[in-house]
């Protein structure tokens, strides 16, 4: 099951700003300058870290991960967005057969 985070990041150095913007870009949707909406497994949140954490200075950057809950729930109605989003969430609607 996926879950939805929020990964929003501060990096002092450009190099590494952009390293983790491309790598973000792999794992979700960016929602504004250094803030991405990512759907993600557990294994998928675990190689985004590793990924993360081979870039990044720790002593000069960081980056903060939210948990907004499973795919189809909370998660894709609790980011309100005032002006226009770059990105729209997913319409989820069940389809009954």
């Amino acid at each position: 099951m996926k879950t939805v985070y929020l990964v929003s990041y501060d990096v002092a150095d450009a190099k590494r700003l952009r390293k983790t913007y491309k790598t973000l870009c792999g794992f979700g949707q960016p929602l504004q300058y250094s803030v991405f909406r990512c759907e993600l497994s557990d294994l998928q949140l675990h190689a985004l870290k590793e990924r993360l954490w081979d870039i990044l200075n720790l002593t000069d950057d960081r980056v903060m991960v939210v948990d907004l809950g499973p795919v189809g729930s909370r998660g894709d109605e609790c980011v309100e967005f005032w002006g226009q989003p770059r990105w729209e969430a997913p319409s989820r609607t069940a389809i009954v057969i």
